[in-house]
């Protein structure tokens, strides 16, 4: 193998790590707003009773 094949495979390979923990963080991350945005919701409603 050349160089520049094994500098591809290496990057091909960190992505394929990478992107599922960046993804998965970033939907858990928008879960957790929108939980609190309910939350938010549900007190204001409560105070307007």
């Amino acid at each position: 193998m050349e160089t520049w094949q094994i500098i591809i495979a290496i990057i091909i390979v960190g992505l394929s790590i990478i992107m599922p923990i960046y993804y998965s963080s970033e939907k858990k991350k928008k879960a957790q707003q929108e939980e609190y945005g309910e939350t938010i919701n549900q007190s204001t409603r409560d105070k307007n009773k």
